[in-house]
């Protein structure tokens, strides 16, 4: 089986008064269909933020044959040194039974990297950076990342929408990331959205950011000013509408 089935969970539906059964019905669904999940980031072993170029992925090891892509797609490519895997329904972990497989990273110019990653049954998400060693290289170990101001509060939700199929909204579940806008700078790890909601303390008020979200091989962006608490932010998911 090359794709998991993608079943619609219908959030809401909702009807104004006074109107048309079928006018202005949105129906909203959650991507969430793979319910353990491991963000796969890859960076250069000296930086920790460089993304090696043509970097590919292999999985093998124990549960291979369930493991999929977030979108249930049999299709594991590096975006940007990005992506996240999990096991399908069949081989969701319980707790005496834990679903593994082993990873492998190559990119040209560096030393091949492998990786025993283990599903379990009390942690849904979790995040593992991969660190490549140029080829004759002498660095080892995981490199040193100052850590990161700390800022107000801020809540996001996205949504991500749907130019050909307009009564129709996602809210996502996978894993953020972000950067100043026009930095130049690599995308850098915010957090999990759950349902298109996060909370963070990475954004400092009165800057611009823009936020990616990797999802089915493609990276889909939207742009926002930080001034206040929260914002409800718009995500033009493209061919990702597609699957549902």
């Amino acid at each position: 089986m090359n794709n998991i089935k993608i079943t619609l969970l219908v959030l809401i539906m909702t009807i104004a008064a006074c109107k048309k059964p079928t006018e202005n019905l949105k129906i909203v669904v959650d991507t969430n269909i793979i319910k353990y999940t491991a963000l796969i980031q890859v960076t250069d072993a000296v930086n920790g933020s460089t993304t090696p170029a043509n970097a590919t992925l292999t999985i093998g090891g124990t549960n291979a044959a369930d493991i999929y892509e977030i979108s249930g797609k049999k299709q594991f490519k590096l975006i940007n040194g990005i992506i996240t895997i999990g096991p399908g329904p069949a081989a969701m972990p319980t707790a005496d039974k834990p679903a593994s497989c082993t990873i492998q990273v190559t990119a040209p110019g560096y030393n091949a990297a492998a990786q025993t990653i283990t599903f379990t049954a009390d942690k849904k998400q979790q995040v593992i950076n991969v660190y490549l060693v140029k080829t004759g290289s002498t660095a080892t170990g995981t490199p040193t990342i100052k850590p990161l101001p700390v800022y107000d509060a801020v809540s996001l939700t996205f949504t991500g929408t749907c130019a050909n199929k307009q009564d129709l909204e996602i809210r996502p579940s996978m894993y953020v990331f972000y950067r100043e806008n026009a930095s130049g700078d690599d995308y850098r790890y915010l957090g999990y959205m759950d349902k298109g909601d996060i909370t963070t303390t990475a954004l400092a008020k009165g800057k611009t950011y823009d936020f990616q979200l990797t999802y089915g091989g493609k990276n889909y962006t939207t742009t926002q000013q930080i001034n206040q608490s929260g914002y409800n932010l718009k995500v033009d998911m493209g061919t990702a509408c597609n699957s549902f």
